[in-house]
């Protein structure tokens, strides 16, 4: 039988610039010759509440064919030491790798430490005591968390997206981006739907470009792989290469748990509300009634539709929140930042009006309780004329609202996009995901 070996990187990059993708695609490049791709590259987004993580918290993997682990492990751990040489890692931060041979996604340790690390927070000692009990190989530090994580990771009977990213020639580098939003927004509009969170209809432009020094040009994310390489003619600089990833982002996969909201834990909790706040700057606050206890939830402005729904609720409205809980507090309740809310039910409420005046049409003053109500501008008066109550219509419908395109986070799903799951493991061209455009 032919040897799987399965190979993980994660904190490759720094605050310096790199990426733990790119590094991948140098390092493909650097084995495509002696390996059989039997998986697409796989790039795997973990928790993003974790506050010490990296831009998109992403590790990644390899899966193929080959007869010597240890030579490919040497060549990873100098291709690393040799990439990560001119940036090193913030003071909490150094590069893992680890490689496994056999069907290591189909490993009950490795698939419960990857299902974790989706919505929790996990730790350096867990990932070493699962490297070591299987005994596999590894190198690195706190990188071996997300590279522990990613060998579990995408199993069959999964959902999956890809992801296709263009590098930057090292010269661009610190530069401007050139992609052209027009022409995303054509490609986007001739393809079926199976895009995703390429184009922000609300403030006219491209998701698709990073920010920061790191060597990304743009990344096209998507359901249908083939046709993201039409996005290639939106560009306007000469990429250095371009590599084609199968990931676990925009599948919602795993991110929340019905669980007790311990900080930097991602959850789904429900409840009524009990009191709303709109904060001076459009930030929304609101206080919600659960079975683990009272919690904040936050809805930032820059989440638009989600914002603009939070700010039609009223008390007694019954609502399920996914997010992130923070580690402080608004009020005297800890705190939920929200990725999603689902409306469950409206509630219907009456206002009180005091009465008008039968004679003239006035409004009437009360004249205390159960004293009835005068007319101060015809003097006529009658302690049996009651307040009028007016059933309130509400703008808000039950029903799930998400924030705009461009601030989804990147595990989140998008509604209405039907994902595929992967059967079987078949081999893959590296010729058809990986295309080299200019020599550095």
């Amino acid at each position: 039988m032919e040897n799987i070996i399965t190979i993980s990187f994660d904190d490759i990059d720094s605050q310096y610039g790199g990426c733990t993708t790119h590094f991948t695609g140098i390092f493909l490049h650097e084995i495509k010759d002696k390996i059989k791709l039997i998986d697409y590259p796989l790039l795997v987004r973990l928790n993003p509440g974790i506050p010490w993580k990296t831009r998109g918290n992403a590790s990644t993997a390899l899966r193929f064919i080959y007869d010597d682990p240890k030579e490919i492990f040497e060549i990873a751990k100098n291709l690393v030491d040799e990439y990560t040489n001119p940036r090193p890692p913030s003071p909490n931060k150094k590069p893992g790798i680890v490689i496994t041979q056999g069907n290591v996604w189909e490993d009950e340790n490795f698939k419960n430490f990857y299902k974790k690390a989706l919505s929790d927070v996990v730790l350096l000692d867990e990932a070493i005591n699962i490297l070591e009990k299987n005994k596999v190989l590894y190198y690195g530090g706190k990188g071996l968390i997300g590279a522990t994580a990613a060998q579990g990771s995408l199993g069959l009977y999964e959902p999956y997206t890809f992801e296709l990213i263009f590098y930057r020639l090292p010269d661009n580098w610190n530069k401007d981006r050139c992609v052209r939003d027009d022409l995303v927004l054509k490609i986007e509009k001739s393809l079926p739907a199976c895009s995703i969170n390429n184009y922000d209809y609300i403030k006219e432009k491209t998701s698709v470009k990073p920010n920061g020094p790191d060597p990304i040009l743009s990344g096209f994310r998507g359901s249908c792989e083939g046709l993201l390489w039409k996005y290639e003619s939106s560009l306007c600089e000469t990429p250095h290469f371009a590599l084609l990833f199968r990931s676990n982002q925009h599948t919602s996969y795993g991110l929340f748990n019905d669980a007790h909201p311990y900080p930097y834990r991602n959850v789904e909790i429900e409840g009524y509300v009990s009191n709303i706040k709109i904060l001076p700057k459009g930030h929304v606050i609101v206080s919600l009634n659960t079975k683990y206890g009272m919690f904040d939830i936050s809805f930032y402005k820059d989440t638009g539709p989600l914002n603009e729904a939070a700010k039609l609720l009223v008390n007694g409205d019954y609502i399920k929140v996914q997010g992130s809980v923070r580690p402080y507090f608004y009020n005297s309740n800890p705190t939920i930042s929200a990725y999603s809310m689902e409306v469950i039910y409206v509630n219907q409420y009456e206002k009180e009006f005091s009465p008008r005046c039968p004679i003239c049409g006035s409004r009437m003053k009360s004249l205390g309780h159960n004293k009835g109500y005068r007319c101060e501008k015809c003097g006529f008066e009658s302690k049996y004329i009651n307040k009028l109550k007016i059933k309130i219509d509400r703008k808000l419908l039950p029903g799930i609202y998400m924030p705009e395109t461009g601030e989804l986070m990147h595990l989140q799903k998008e509604k209405y996009i039907q994902l595929p799951i992967l059967t079987s493991l078949n081999y893959v061209n590296i010729n058809q995901i990986f295309k080299v455009y200019a020599n550095p």
